[in-house]
């Protein structure tokens, strides 16, 4: 589930901006709640499945690794140990220069993996988003060289799939592919997921390098609120063309607005359109995606 504090559109209206805040009184960049047991069986799983897809460092990054336990609080020498510890994914971004990702233990990836990115600087690594070096390459440069040890900050990233699983990394694209294709007006609801990464950044305060953890949340869209759906479906409506490509959404999402649009009616009408008959039976009979 995705928590209600994550929830990422405070408005039915897509925007591209990092959105940065300071964590919160209480809050932490390590989460545990109820899932965290079966993330991190899941975690051990793929482990044993692929040995060294996950887990990737550069050298020189064991420093900066090592100073991720001492900030966290967690036991082990590598981002690998620590990680196997926690639900979130663990990365490292270099002090100055490019800032250059020169560590991982991602084992939850969405669309990318560390054989794709390790040792690129970060604008490098954002280059398939549209609009980012354009809006958001100079202001996140900046904003990393301003970080303060002690000081972490928070965002939220956002998506849907066609499926609840975690890792999506490069190797599942043909899957995910098939997926997609798979999603019809009628079965959205269940078979498509927001997805919400809660995403922070956190100074190591000995090397000045940046901890990128993540925490990733899923539900399915027939799970959410009314208000809910009714802002998933506006900034689905309104996100530009190239930004549902890039997020993978543009093979299904007719179907799941169809979905979306349907489902606010039923709600609405307490489940039957005004002439008694079934709502899901009508889908065909709405044309506007």
């Amino acid at each position: 589930m995705v928590p209600i504090l994550y929830f990422p559109f405070p408005i039915p209206q897509y925007s591209l901006k990092m959105g940065l805040a300071p964590l919160g009184v209480g809050e932490s960049v390590i989460e545990r709640d109820g899932g965290t047991d079966r993330e991190l069986a899941l975690k051990a799983e793929l482990l044993r499945e692929m040995p060294g897809y996950y887990d990737q460092g550069l050298p020189g990054s064991e420093q900066a690794q090592r100073e991720v336990g001492q900030v966290l609080g967690l036991t082990g020498e590598t981002l690998a140990e620590m990680g196997r510890t926690v639900a979130e994914d663990l990365l490292i971004l270099r002090a100055g220069g490019g800032q250059e990702l020169i560590a991982g233990h991602l084992y939850f990836a969405n669309g990318w993996c560390l054989d794709d990115k390790l040792g690129k600087p970060l604008l490098a690594i954002h280059a398939p988003v549209p609009g980012y070096a354009e809006k958001l390459g100079k202001p996140t440069r900046s904003l990393l060289e301003r970080l303060k040890p002690g000081r972490p900050v928070g965002r939220l990233n956002w998506s849907v799939k066609p499926t609840n699983r975690l890792d999506l990394s490069s190797r599942w694209n043909g899957w995910l592919r098939e997926r997609c294709a798979e999603v019809t007006a009628e079965n959205a609801g269940e078979r498509c997921y927001l997805r919400v990464e809660r995403q922070t950044l956190t100074v190591l305060p000995e090397s000045g390098c940046v901890l990128f953890g993540i925490h990733t949340y899923q539900q399915a869209l027939g799970t959410l609120s009314f208000g809910q759906r009714e802002l998933v479906k506006g900034v689905l409506e309104t996100a530009p063309a190239e930004m549902l490509d890039y997020k993978g959404i543009s093979s299904f999402v007719g179907s799941a607005l169809r979905w979306l649009r349907v489902s606010s009616q039923r709600i609405s009408s307490g489940g039957h359109w005004a002439d008694g008959s079934d709502l899901l039976g009508r889908l065909g009979d709405d044309t506007r995606d």
